[in-house]
């Protein structure tokens, strides 16, 4: 069973939502928290320097994965003033209505953009990735991890973020090696 991630609120669809967490994303966040979202991205760090041909990263937001990509998408001017940063060409648009020609990618990929559009525009995003791609990939934190289902489970706890990001690293640390160890010989979890 695939954990759901965190409910989806309303602010995730305003560009201004974006905009406020444009020039520090997950600075609030602990170190040893932020290190390990970034090794559990290894694996789609590894998938993605595999891929050929022109690659779109549909939400882009900072620009995290953009440097497996050759044009990066996001609705937010704040989250692509930062992903500006990474040198690549970004353009100012939504995954529901893409400026580009059918098939004038490769292959296209959203990484943890999906759980931002409404549930009932996914579908549509998702056809319109497929319009202007080849190829299309939707990746989600909870196949990397289970952080996002812990963090979510903690929601109504009332602690600081900090000690629920503690309790949450040490409870997704073993759980997230045994997932791999699972998954590395031919089961799915």
């Amino acid at each position: 069973m695939k954990p759901e991630h965190t409910k989806w609120l309303d602010e995730y669809g305003q560009p201004s939502y974006w905009n406020k967490f444009s020039p520090y994303p997950f600075k609030s966040f602990p170190l040893l928290f932020r290190l390990y979202y970034d090794w559990n991205d290894n694996k789609l760090r590894k998938f993605l320097k595999k891929q050929k041909g022109q690659i779109l990263d549909l939400g882009c937001g900072s620009g995290r994965f953009l440097g497996y990509a050759d044009v990066g998408v996001d609705f937010s001017k704040g989250m692509i003033q930062y992903a500006k940063r990474r040198g690549k060409s970004i353009v100012l648009a939504s995954i529901l209505h893409l400026p580009f020609k059918d098939k004038s990618f490769d292959e296209a990929f959203m990484a943890d953009a999906s759980v931002h559009i409404p549930p009932t525009e996914r579908e549509a995003a998702y056809k319109e990735a497929k319009r202007v791609a080849t190829t299309f990939y939707d990746f989600l934190g909870e196949d990397r991890t289970s952080m996002p289902f812990v963090m979510s489970s903690l929601e109504g706890i009332p602690l600081p973020v900090i000690v629920k990001a503690y309790l949450a690293l040490l409870f997704c640390f073993p759980v997230d090696r045994v997932r791999k160890l699972v998954v590395s010989n031919g089961h799915f979890v």
